[in-house]
């Protein structure tokens, strides 16, 4: 897949926000790779939310940005003593774009939040320029959150969506307080937000969202046939899988991973290496991992939505190959110690005594 190179034209800045901590700068790094390739004629005004202060990273992340002729702002968020359900890959930040509409100026009527873990691979132009009347967000519809809609009180005629990619009208949501809304409706649900800021979203916006076309936020998985011919959507899918404007990496299968099977994955590390963290490797690259890694690519060459995480997870057989495997690890670091022990105590006894 090729990224696509945009043709734009006069307007105001499109404004971008993302809202990560800086285990997540490298793939945000991506993210910006691509949308400056894929938007080179435009205006960018890219916003930076995080909790967690990285001096170093946010220096370099704000020089390269500066160099590229994009603005840059940065705002820090204090969770306070505010402790939000989290799960697997998903931390607190992903909350943080509920807040969009009090760290960001008042002046700012419409941002685009995007997540770190995406690539922009068309004009965001068309995007931008939706009209919003009416409407809180715009977003693509996310067919593997649909069953939510029941837990969640949500009618079957309203579509669920994924909120990875969110064209927020903030303006209505000062004028309605849709941040306040949404905190409450956090606190009250707690571990029951499977899909964490998403579930909530869904909830409380519910008849405010103007769906999206697939193209705005096609998921990674989607690339597979196999994969859109089982969805109800299909033919809308294979449309958009033709040329994405934007393609998100969604679940843990992240493609900065060595052991995911991961579509598109080298899309990725081509967009990474036009950014300052070019020298970045996959942080669970090791030789150990090469069993898991062959597992993961013989499940998806299989056509199964599992990955060995899962399998140890979700399956009896996995949790106890799992636990054979910790064992196995253990008694091996036991003898490397032992034999390090021994060599240790073989050494002093051949080294000759002081005179």
């Amino acid at each position: 897949m090729e990224a696509r190179s945009d043709e734009a034209g006069p307007g105001d800045p499109i404004r971008t926000l993302f809202c990560c901590d800086p285990s997540y700068f490298a793939p945000l790094a991506a993210a910006i790779a691509s949308l400056l390739e894929s938007n080179s004629g435009e205006q960018l005004e890219i916003h930076l939310a995080t909790s967690r202060p990285d001096p170093e990273q946010e220096s370099r992340l704000a020089g390269w940005l500066e160099e590229r002729g994009a603005r840059f702002h940065l705002h820090r968020f204090d969770w306070g003593e505010t402790r939000w359900h989290t799960s697997f890959h998903i931390t607190q930040e992903a909350y943080i774009r509920l807040f969009a509409p009090r760290f960001l100026d008042a002046t700012i009527g419409k941002a685009l939040y995007l997540d770190a873990d995406l690539l922009v691979l068309g004009s965001l132009r068309p995007l931008w320029e939706i009209d919003l009347s009416g409407f809180a967000v715009a977003a693509a519809p996310d067919p593997y959150g649909q069953a939510r809609r029941e837990a969640l009180g949500i009618g079957l005629d309203v579509p669920y969506v994924n909120s990875g990619v969110l064209l927020m009208n903030l303006d209505l949501w000062r004028r309605h307080d849709l941040t306040g809304r949404l905190y409450a409706y956090v606190e009250a649900a707690g571990e029951a937000l499977l899909f964490h800021d998403q579930d909530a979203l869904n909830a409380v916006l519910a008849g405010q969202i103007l769906p999206l076309d697939f193209q705005w936020n096609l998921q990674a998985k989607m690339l597979r046939r196999r994969e859109r011919r089982r969805l109800p959507e299909a033919e809308a899918i294979e449309r958009a899988a033709r040329a994405p404007a934007i393609l998100h990496y969604t679940s843990a299968r992240k493609p900065w991973l060595f052991v995911m099977a991961t579509p598109a994955k080298r899309l990725y590390w081509r967009y990474l290496r036009q950014s300052p963290w070019a020298a970045t490797r996959p942080p669970d690259l090791r030789w150990v991992k090469t069993p898991e890694f062959a597992l993961n690519h013989l499940l998806d060459l299989a056509g199964l939505d599992y990955t060995w995480d899962r399998v140890r997870r979700a399956t009896l057989p996995g949790r106890v190959l799992d636990r054979l495997l910790a064992l196995i690890a253990r008694v091996a670091r036991r003898t490397r110690s032992r034999r390090r022990d021994a060599t240790s105590a073989a050494s002093m006894e051949d080294s000759p005594e002081p005179s």
